[in-house]
């Protein structure tokens, strides 16, 4: 494209059009694989709040069973 004075203007406004197009195309795509990340984290957010409820109720119980022996001795 170094030597647009050649173009004809029909073709440069072809050349303008196509740009666009590619251009409307890429912003598209970026926005599809923004919702892919975000839906990625949400999906791996909810597996560790998962984990922190599993990790939540060993420490209930521990603290359960610690209070028991306690009150045994």
């Amino acid at each position: 494209m170094s030597n647009l004075q050649v173009l004809t203007t029909e073709r440069l406004t072809k050349l303008i059009d196509e740009t666009q197009q590619t251009l409307l195309e890429l912003k598209e795509e970026m926005i599809r694989r923004e919702q892919v990340k975000q839906e990625h984290e949400i999906m791996d957010l909810d597996h560790h709040m998962q984990n922190a409820e599993v990790s939540l109720a060993t420490i209930r119980n521990f603290i359960k069973f610690l209070m028991e022996d306690s009150k045994k001795r």
